[in-house]
């Protein structure tokens, strides 16, 4: 089954925003086995959705259109949708307690009526109840062309809850129905440390072998967390599990420690559930300064990390290492702050201040300015200090914006220190 997205906004093609719909509702189909064949952005124009959805309805099954739903004039979604499929509209009057749901004491028959659009939806179509907004959904089934049309709202908090709650659930049915009731399972690895292209470059020959017992290998990639997506489809549940777990078994042994989780693991998560299984009480610190608090954030926000996370020290500037970290000034001088001689040192201190087993440092350029000669942004030093007060210090060359290093940096670092706690459990 293919499915088409339209997301419908002229601050999209004007590059005002990004268009974060398609790629949340993209990657929901492709974790679900669903193809996403066609996505289209398009100006909040009715000639513009007619002219797409007629052409989504020439490429794909089902067509999700995403925004124009609201109660202002440059919302035409319903209109669009409706004169395109030679439907009227109607007013549903179930839908009229959710469009006035943000009704102030005072206001004019003219907002009231401005308001209750969004309680229209084409003849024949089912209802979509918003539960966060005010704008309602349809769904329309073609039944004689076999087609289905589902809109929801542009808001992404809107869109994600309608799509999750109402949406995925009935596409995953038309797929199984469309499908002949094939099964589908899936699995997604969350890797960090690692490229795409590496990825791709270690398990080539596994995309080949998975293609021959009906398994898709998928990659997904964001800053600092690239998704593994693993989908078998067959008549037997028993042969998905089978295969699933061939082909996961196989990238583990070639993507390794890069492999932090599955499906929505956090990275902090991770380090959690590698702390618990170690079977010892390990307390951690942290010392940071490129990342100005972010990977003290990340422990944090798992549920609790106070039983193993002591705290840490944001130590921006030199003097803060000094004075805080008792970096030696003449280190700072000689190599900088960015190097791994002031890296050892902050996570050393960050270990003796904490008294804790494990400390974690960073430090680098995150830019667009680099104030040390011939360095450059991206250059990051990350220090684990450990039980024993021994060192592993790393350098690494991350790109992006200032803030995809930040956020890269933090993820490795605690990748790092989650695999060195597994790696020396006691026996």
């Amino acid at each position: 089954m293919k499915s088409a997205i339209i997301c419908i906004g002229t601050e999209l093609n004007l590059g005002l925003i990004t268009n974060t719909n398609a790629v949340y509702i993209s990657e929901k189909l492709a974790v679900n086995g669903i193809e996403c064949n066609l996505i289209i952005t398009i100006e909040d124009e009715e000639k513009d959705i007619s002219d797409a959805l007629n052409f989504a309805l020439k490429q794909s099954d089902t067509i999700i259109i995403s925004g124009g739903l609201g109660p202002t004039d440059d919302d035409v979604t319903r209109k669009a949708v409706s004169e395109t499929l030679g439907l009227k509209l109607y007013k549903n009057d179930s839908l009229d307690e959710t469009s006035l749901k943000f009704l102030r004491k005072a206001i004019t028959d003219n907002l009231k009526e401005r308001l209750l659009r969004q309680s229209y939806i084409p003849v024949g179509s089912t209802p979509i109840i918003p539960k966060i907004g005010s704008a309602s959904g349809f769904f329309i089934n073609l039944k004689k062309q076999h087609k289905y049309i589902f809109s929801v709202p542009g808001v992404p908090k809107e869109m994600k809850d309608m799509f999750d709650d109402d949406v995925l659930p009935e596409l995953i049915k038309i797929s199984g129905k469309n499908n002949n009731n094939l099964k589908i399972k899936r699995k997604i690895f969350l890797t960090t440390g690692i490229s795409e292209s590496e990825i791709e470059e270690k398990i080539k020959d596994i995309y080949i072998e998975g293609d021959k017992i009906g398994v898709k290998i998928g990659i997904t990639a964001a800053p600092g967390l690239i998704k593994l997506i693993i989908v078998s489809k067959s008549n037997s549940d028993e042969t998905n599990d089978k295969n699933i777990t061939l082909i996961s078994n196989k990238i583990r042994e070639r993507v390794g420690g890069f492999i932090y989780g599955e499906n929505e693991d956090l990275i902090a998560e991770s380090l959690k559930k590698s702390i618990s299984e170690s079977n010892i009480k390990i307390k951690i610190s942290t010392a940071e300064s490129l990342t100005g608090g972010l990977v003290s954030s990340m422990i944090s926000d798992v549920s609790g990390s106070s039983e193993y996370f002591l705290g840490g020290i944001i130590s921006y500037s030199n003097y803060s290492k000094n004075k805080l970290l008792k970096v030696k000034k003449e280190d700072l001088n000689k190599y900088g702050a960015v190097s791994g001689q002031v890296c050892k040192q902050m996570a050393l201190h960050s270990k003796k201040i904490f008294n804790s087993d494990y400390a974690i440092s960073v430090t680098g350029f995150a830019g667009p300015t680099v104030n040390e000669k011939d360095k450059k942004t991206g250059l990051v030093f990350s220090c684990i200090a450990k039980p024993d007060g021994s060192t592993k210090t790393f350098e690494s060359k991350f790109i992006g914006t200032r803030t995809e290093i930040k956020f890269r940096t933090a993820q490795f670092i605690l990748n790092m220190l989650r695999i060195e706690i597994e790696n020396n459990k006691p026996n």
